[in-house]
């Protein structure tokens, strides 16, 4: 029996996931930067702190410069904050994990496609896919290891 070379399975996952990725990084500003519910929480957090963490001054004034004055910068204590509170962590974390893993898939999936374009050699595109599929293993370990271990 002859085995199909057809990446039509593949070719609709990279579409499917593009997709998914436009509606994921929405979501993820809208949580993180203008949500009230989120906003809240992340005020519950800060408060048994008692102090708003921030940034340096030159940093606030560099964002201030390059996005405008009334330009509000999320300190990254906050961010690890929240990420510490038990509900929202296991909710936010599961969402990260799988936007690592879309977004891993999505892009490295786009690359091959690349280098399967401009890469003759058939020992050569075996080469590039392997590097390549371990830079994405390797990313992979990465952001799961920091998504997971954040707010620790």
């Amino acid at each position: 029996m002859a085995r199909s070379k057809s990446n039509a399975v593949n070719w609709f996952l990279h579409r499917i996931t593009g997709t998914f990725l436009v509606f994921m990084l929405i979501t993820h500003f809208w949580v993180q930067h203008y949500d009230h519910q989120v906003a809240s929480v992340t005020m519950e957090v800060v408060a048994e702190k008692g102090e708003m963490p921030t940034y340096p001054e030159e940093a606030q004034e560099g964002v201030k410069a390059r996005f405008g004055a009334d330009a509000a910068v999320t300190p990254y204590q906050v961010v690890m904050q929240r990420l510490a509170d038990p509900v929202y962590a296991v909710l936010w974390k599961g969402f990260n994990i799988l936007f690592l893993v879309v977004a891993l898939h999505h892009g490295f999936y786009g690359l091959n496609n690349v280098l399967t374009d401009y890469i003759r050699d058939p020992m050569g595109r075996v080469v590039a896919r392997v590097l390549s599929w371990s830079v994405a293993a390797v990313l992979l370990v990465i952001g799961l290891y920091s998504v997971i271990t954040a707010g620790w």
